[in-house]
């Protein structure tokens, strides 16, 4: 024990050394190392009561973290080095100072907070996240709400339900922890919480990229595949355009008049309001993607962040609209991520929120199984060499 704890402190060592922090070229590889590293190294002195133990202390951290970001306790936290009274932030936040105290005393012994002297709360090196507006925060509650809120009603859904795969928009997880069962995600979802929501889409835009995986001048190259009519690329469920934008930017000699954008009507009519540059020229379509895909024969489909909303019933159905449109060279795109067997803890994560909608993240094997459910061959998968998303090429059998 003591000769493989030396190894991995020295492994660890060594890295640190040479750490030039997250913006150099190694760096994300160098970080992810030294985390991986220190976890090695805390799971090999601890002890399985420890395990518990923190797993106890988690839960309990999360349940007042949320708490407090609910009472917007971290807006009346001023910025560092100042500080403030628990018996002025318990006014502040209309809320007993006892109660107060007991609430952040958990996210402070956690390192979430600071406290100073005995009676005044500053915060710690994270914990301005959680103030109003800030999208890490908002990423926090869409988790708590969508993953916790729900997965404590797991046991008696599959005590209702049985132990199946939940495949269904509505009368899923998430519909019976929130009492709605005949109601989909959007449905139950309003207010602040879908604030949450579209804030946090907006930001974990970046983690799903566009480019550096399928070379989009295939489409520039290869346009004799298709009538001289025909749309050389069909963005379906695309919103406002976003992945369009950067595909047109790489391969500006696509003309804008051979582009076109779906998704449903209010989708496309705020396309249209925006009336982004890079877009004009660009077909903006209302369509369901339930229904008969309406553009025939065009050369590329393209979908992002679709499927992992679906499971593979309705993504079969999907994927067969668009087969029966498509010419024999047509290709379908699919941007989603390819899970590893077995997965990261961020991928499986992301797995058991999308479980509770009726959806999932899926593997190569499982994309495979998917495009052969639609009648479809996949061709390759293209993957990104910084995460794990890809692009999954698809034809007609």
């Amino acid at each position: 024990m003591s000769h493989h704890l030396a190894a991995l402190a020295d492994e660890l060592a060594a890295l640190a050394r040479n750490y030039k922090g997250p913006s150099s070229t190694d760096g994300p590889a160098q970080r992810q190392k030294i985390l991986g590293l220190t976890k090695q190294i805390n799971d090999a002195v601890r002890e399985p009561r420890e395990v518990s133990q923190e797993y106890r202390e988690v839960m309990a951290e999360m349940g007042a973290l949320r708490l407090l970001v609910d009472w917007k306790t971290f807006d009346h936290i001023p910025c560092l080095p100042e500080s403030i009274s628990y018996c002025d932030l318990a006014a502040r936040v209309h809320a007993e100072e006892p109660l107060l105290r007991r609430l952040v005393w958990m996210l402070v012994s956690r390192g979430m907070l600071r406290q100073v002297g005995e009676d005044r709360v500053a915060h710690a090196r994270f914990s301005d996240a959680f103030a109003s507006g800030d999208p890490r925060g908002a990423w926090f509650k869409v988790a708590y709400d969508s993953g916790n809120v729900v997965y404590s009603q797991w046991r008696n859904y599959f005590a209702k339900y049985g132990r199946k795969q939940p495949t269904q928009p509505t009368h899923n997880p998430h519909a019976y922890a929130y009492g709605q069962e005949d109601k989909t995600f959007f449905e139950i979802v309003q207010g602040e919480r879908l604030g949450d929501f579209l804030t946090t889409m907006q930001t974990l835009e970046h983690l799903l990229p566009v480019r550096g995986m399928f070379p989009f001048t295939w489409i520039v190259q290869n346009t004799h595949l298709v009538s001289d009519d025909a749309a050389l690329i069909v963005d379906v469920g695309g919103g406002q355009g976003q992945a369009l934008r950067q595909i047109m930017q790489e391969c500006p000699d696509i003309p804008a008049e051979r582009v076109v954008l779906q998704d449903l009507p209010s989708a496309i009519e705020e396309a249209k309001a925006t009336d982004i540059a890079e877009l004009r020229g660009v077909k903006k379509m209302p369509h369901d993607f339930f229904d008969e895909q309406p553009v025939k024969g065009a050369l590329v489909y393209y979908i992002r962040r679709v499927m992992h909303n679906w499971s593979d019933e309705n993504n079969a159905r999907i994927l067969g609209h668009i087969r029966e449109a498509m010419a024999p060279e047509s290709r379908i795109l699919i941007t989603e991520q390819v899970m590893a067997n077995p997965p990261p803890p961020e991928a499986s994560c992301l797995d058991l929120l999308m479980m509770g909608l009726g959806s999932q993240e899926r593997t190569e094997k499982d994309w495979y199984f998917l495009a052969d459910a639609a009648g479809l061959e996949l061709v390759k998968i293209w993957k990104s060499p910084q995460t794990a998303v890809a692009v999954i090429e698809l034809t007609k059998k």
